[in-house]
């Protein structure tokens, strides 16, 4: 059996985190958590989808709107984040599984065996994927959105951890998806948690 239980994955906007994630779990044999753990959230703190999409990926400080819960004022990206951490924690119970985003290598922090992992690519190469299906943003604007979506996925993460987004001190391993493919990233990925045991 091996040592790590969870593969947490982190990556750079149009850079092919969440397919690598799901290619890891096929070769595993164990789920792969993406979007769902934002409906999950969503259902659980009683915030519409709509409100969580706004606030989930967006700096926690400057987007303070305090709401009341049990009597106490708590700002949304403070009740999403707590309401994304405890769907985190109830995935992690019922056993092996990827998860990809939400903090995950920081909510699992001495919690579970995690291998973290971070995706990045070129921005020539993202740029390729952003303006292709399922994406389709216009080639006049892709350059300014994908660094703007960085930049917010970034700011959430540096607001909710102890750790710098992005850089190699903060992952297990750190693959190029542009110069490896999204086979060969999960084909290391998924050996290198079969390793472990």
């Amino acid at each position: 059996m091996s040592k790590i239980k969870v593969v947490t994955i982190g990556r750079l906007y149009c850079s092919g985190g969440s397919s690598i994630g799901k290619k890891v779990a096929e070769k595993l044999g164990i789920p792969c958590y993406d979007r769902e753990i934002v409906e999950m959230a969503a259902e659980k703190s009683g915030i519409s989808m709509a409100e969580i999409k706004k606030f989930e990926e967006s700096v926690l400080n400057p987007m303070k709107k305090p709401i009341n819960i049990f009597g106490n004022s708590v700002d949304i990206c403070e009740k999403i984040f707590a309401a994304e951490t405890e769907v985190v924690y109830e995935l992690v119970e019922k056993g092996p599984c990827v998860i990809v985003g939400r903090c995950a290598d920081f909510i699992l922090k001495n919690k579970v065996k995690t291998l973290d992992v971070f995706i990045y690519s070129s921005l020539d190469k993202r740029m390729q994927t952003a303006m292709s299906e399922p994406h389709n943003i216009p080639a006049d604007e892709v350059e300014t959105r994908l660094k703007k979506y960085d930049k917010k996925r970034g700011d959430y993460y540096n607001s909710n951890t102890n750790k710098k987004w992005g850089t190699k001190f903060s992952y297990d391993l750190c693959l190029d998806s542009g110069a490896l493919g999204y086979d060969m990233c999960a084909d290391i990925i998924a050996h290198t948690v079969e390793a472990s045991s």
